[in-house]
């Protein structure tokens, strides 16, 4: 009987390391990522839309013949009860790996609510209100959101084998 249960559990213990649990995510500090065709993954930014930190996908777009983005979402999680602002949380960006090829995703962090869209801030970086123009964080680059106050593009590299 016991020997039952335990090849039983096989199935579902092997099920468990199929992703069952999610696609792989990355967040701001991996900025190299390398994914199978047909892998889903994730890029995790930390962020707090309540205090008008936002991330945007930005222009050059990867290239979809190599990556398909699929969605951007968020999970925010709640602070202390009437306190503006004291929550945190995430947002993602989703991705198929589609052929093999090697491209980059770039993402614009906009703190304190400096910038509303990628769009905005490659048209003008003043109107995102920095007089220079804005800095990029590549994956040899060791900075964070945290490190700064102005708006900032991650690259990622991404290699789909």
């Amino acid at each position: 009987m016991r020997i039952r249960i335990a090849l039983g559990a096989l199935p579902l213990m092997a099920l468990a390391g199929c992703g069952l649990t999610g696609p792989a995510g990355y967040g701001t500090d991996e900025r190299t990522v390398t994914a199978e065709v047909g892998e889903e993954f994730t890029l995790e930014v930390p962020a707090s839309p309540v205090l008008g930190e936002n991330w945007y996908l930005a222009e050059p777009r990867p290239d979809s013949a190599v990556l398909r983005y699929e969605r951007k979402g968020e999970d925010i999680e709640g602070g202390d009860e009437g306190v503006t602002g004291s929550g945190g949380g995430t947002q993602h960006f989703d991705f198929t790996a589609v052929a093999p090829g090697r491209t980059t995703v770039k993402l614009l962090y906009c703190p304190h609510g400096l910038c509303h869209s990628a769009a905005e801030v490659t048209a003008s970086p003043s109107a995102a209100g920095t007089a220079s123009p804005v800095p990029v964080v590549t994956a040899a680059d060791t900075a964070t959101p945290v490190d700064t106050d102005n708006p900032t593009y991650y690259v990622y590299t991404i290699t789909v084998r």
